[in-house]
């Protein structure tokens, strides 16, 4: 059990101590009046009597029972105790519905005097909606920001000129990444050994990702064309390899068709003799004939489909030698074709960037580099100066002139000489 005299000391001790931590904290400075800020007076059961009263650039504020009153660099405690106290026991008329006429005196804690509007941040540089911010109480930079429409290119323009001129590089300059992932993927099928060149077109204003999909899709392309290539010249060839079967097969049959028709035929002939010597019945002759049309037709028929087969052979061969002629071709067709588009999507870009100069704005950029930005902020009164550089969660002060640059240098559309 802690004795009683030690007890009190141990509370005088944390009494003591935490009076000391208190006056090591820093207080915060109290607002002070600016020109810009409406301080808002009202008096309780006179609505007559409350009004909205800006502070005027000379720093003074007006108020009908009080006149003119200095108010610029004070805090907000110091003007309503001056209003308290000079409108304290004044004595105001009040006139009712009936239109009596009533006398009434003002008590000093009646009267209350609130700051309803501040003066309002500007924020410039480079955001979507540059210009005059509503300011409110502990408003960081990042909320001001968002009130300007996030980082975007610095715009002189119209609003409306911004995101459609930004749109129409951004579709340009996709065709123009199309474009020239096509010509170089038609040189790569032509058997040139390259690469793609990086540095041909401007930097991306879309993540890396869409430009790696775009060549990714060309190799895709490609593989499946060759494929196609590889396959119809496969089917050729098989199909050649079996012609050459039928024609070995029809060789040999029509070989031996012949020796058939050889045979039947010089049977023919002894039948004949035969008939003439009157050892052989007309009927056995007229059989003979009949077994040398036969084998006639079949020589002729076997002979025929040789002829077909060969014949097949031979265009499949023509083909095949073709193949390969016919897709460098189409191939040389499709470059010429691609490199037209390719220069005539250059020129687009080009021409959409000097719309981009001629309103202020600058291509835009990609989203992978876009979050780095400076932020400089502009303030009266500060000590040292009134240039601050800070971050994004620092807090605002009414009056505060915000001025952000992204750190990205300018986006210069890639020019190349053909």
């Amino acid at each position: 059990m802690i004795p009683p005299g030690l007890s009190i000391a141990l509370v005088k001790g944390s009494l003591l101590a935490a009076l000391l931590l208190s006056s090591l904290q820093p207080a915060s400075a109290e607002y002070r009046l600016q020109a810009g800020d409406v301080v808002e007076i009202s008096v309780a059961g006179i609505p007559e009597l409350r009004q909205r009263v800006p502070v005027q650039l000379d720093g003074t504020i007006a108020f009908p029972l009080i006149g003119t009153l200095m108010a610029e660099g004070s805090p907000l405690s110091h003007i309503r105790s001056k209003i308290q106290s000079a409108v304290a026991s004044k004595v105001f008329r009040l006139r009712t519905a009936d239109g009596r006429e009533l006398s009434r005196i003002i008590e000093r804690d009646e009267v209350t005097a609130t700051i309803v509007e501040y003066k309002p941040v500007f924020v410039s540089g480079d955001v979507a909606r540059p210009g005059e911010q509503v300011f409110r109480p502990r408003m960081v930079v990042r909320q001001a920001l968002a009130s300007a429409g996030g980082l975007g290119p610095r715009a002189n323009g119209t609003l409306f000129d911004a995101p459609n001129l930004r749109g129409e590089y951004v579709a340009v300059w996709l065709n123009l990444a199309r474009e020239q992932a096509r010509v170089w993927r038609i040189k790569t099928e032509l058997g040139e050994k390259v690469d793609f060149d990086r540095k041909a077109i401007p930097p991306a204003p879309v993540p890396e990702a869409t430009l790696t999909q775009i060549l990714n899709l060309e190799v895709e392309y490609r593989i499946t064309r060759l494929s196609d290539q590889e396959r119809a010249k496969n089917y050729l060839q098989s199909s050649m390899k079996l012609a050459d079967e039928q024609i070995a097969i029809l060789s040999e049959q029509q070989q031996k068709e012949e020796q058939g028709l050889q045979a039947d035929t010089l049977e023919v002939q002894k039948a004949r003799e035969a008939f003439g010597r009157g050892d052989l019945p007309s009927p056995r002759v007229t059989e003979q004939r009949r077994a040398v049309l036969l084998s006639s037709t079949r020589y002729l028929q076997t002979t025929a489909q040789l002829m077909q087969v060969r014949r097949s052979r031979a265009e499949m061969a023509r083909e095949l030698e073709k193949i390969d002629d016919q897709h460098r071709m189409r191939l040389l067709a499709e470059l010429q074709e691609a490199e037209v588009k390719l220069t005539a999507e250059r020129v687009k870009l080009q021409i959409t960037e000097e719309k981009l100069q001629l309103v202020g704005l600058r291509p835009p950029r990609s989203p992978d580099g876009s979050g780095k930005f400076d932020v400089t902020v502009f303030r009266r009164g500060v000590k040292g100066g009134d240039r601050l550089i800070v971050d994004s969660d620092s807090e605002l002060q009414p009056g505060d002139v915000v001025e952000v640059a992204l750190r990205s240098d300018p986006i210069q559309a890639g020019r190349q000489d053909h």
